[in-house]
């Protein structure tokens, strides 16, 4: 039997709330879709004190983690994309010249990491505890057109629900039931959370991960 377990490297704390679950339940959903033989997905560790625009410290970080994981997710928002393929692209570098011959998977964002929350409206219907919202958030593919998805999360709960988003605990609640329930199916029509569905089946492909 084999296990998948990826360490994840992350922008900041609204981040950690949300995509070390998601990512997991994805990558659940991905190998039972495509590598069967793989009977289990550890939970997406984030690497503490690893700055993603700082390849010697992701580096640094990593060798106290050696050996205890299969693939590197490394997370940077997608705005603009000119800077944020620049930073990949320079950690990807690092990464490829150092001792690691574990994969390096990007994952990009358009934008901010909030725009695969918006992805989700079912799940925030449900994290809002609500029947339905009044005001109808961009959903799907379309999400990544949204000018400013940070500030269109920040302000639903307040808008939607009466919530203090300010209060301590109210995001961080929201983005968790966000990420515990968001339709995995729904996200993939978003084309950059569909592009790193893609990247990540290439790298488990390359690790010798079995097709059904």
């Amino acid at each position: 039997m084999r296990s998948l377990s990826c360490v994840l490297v992350r922008e900041g704390p609204s981040d950690d709330w949300f995509l070390p679950i998601l990512l997991r339940r994805a990558l659940e959903e991905l190998v039972i879709e495509n590598f069967p033989a793989c009977r289990e997905v550890q939970e997406v560790r984030p690497l503490p004190e690893a700055g993603n625009q700082h390849p010697e410290t992701v580096i640094k970080t990593s060798e106290l983690e050696r050996g205890t994981f299969d693939v590197l997710l490394h997370h940077h928002d997608g705005a603009s994309p000119a800077q944020s393929e620049l930073v990949v692209g320079r950690m990807r570098q690092a990464w490829n010249a150092s001792v690691f011959r574990e994969p390096l998977v990007a994952v990009v964002p358009m934008r901010e990491t909030e725009t695969w929350l918006l992805a989700g409206r079912t799940a925030l219907v449900r994290a809002l505890n609500l029947r339905r919202l009044d005001r109808e958030p961009v959903s799907g593919s379309g999400v990544e057109a949204c000018p400013d998805p940070k500030a269109t999360i920040a302000t639903l709960p307040r808008d939607e629900a009466g919530m203090n988003p300010k209060k301590k605990g109210v995001l961080r609640n929201f983005y968790l039931s966000v990420a515990e329930t968001a339709g995995i199916a729904e996200l993939r029509k978003v084309p950059a959370f569909q592009q790193w569905w893609n990247d990540m089946i290439e790298a488990l492909e390359g690790l010798g991960y079995q097709h059904g």
